[in-house]
């Protein structure tokens, strides 16, 4: 094959938002946009970017750091974040389940630190006996 039968990769035909032309390629051999200019798409990359705003949104990432079994107290407290605000329990309700899940944090962060001493014991116990 030679450098004149050789073509460049077709470039989107889209305008870029400031105004510049887009550089990406095109999706496809017959197509004149990428994914992000074709206007066929336009329900796929709406759904595409509501993943990903789902998926980087701070309570997904919260959720992902957080042990399974602690993920409802997270979802209570963001409910009742949501209800306080909408109206449809009072403030006073609010602070009530955000005590309560701050005392169910407590107990599970005391457990955490009851199991670690315990393996910390186990530990030394074994290295002193040997």
């Amino acid at each position: 094959m030679t450098e004149a039968t050789r073509s460049e990769p077709k470039r989107c035909a889209g305008m870029r938002k400031d105004g510049t032309p887009c550089t990406a390629r095109v999706m496809g051999d017959k197509g004149d946009y990428c994914f992000a200019h074709d206007p066929q798409r336009a329900v796929a990359r709406d759904a595409a970017r509501r993943k990903g705003g789902a998926n980087s949104a701070t309570n997904a990432r919260v959720e992902k750091l957080l042990p399974s079994h602690m993920r409802p107290v997270l979802g209570a407290v963001l409910a009742a974040i949501r209800d306080v605000r909408a109206g449809t329990i009072t403030p006073a309700q609010g602070s009530a389940i955000a005590s309560l899940a701050g005392a169910a944090v407590k107990v599970y962060q005391v457990g955490l630190l009851e199991e670690r001493i315990a393996d910390l014991e186990a530990l030394q116990e074994g290295s002193t006996t040997t």
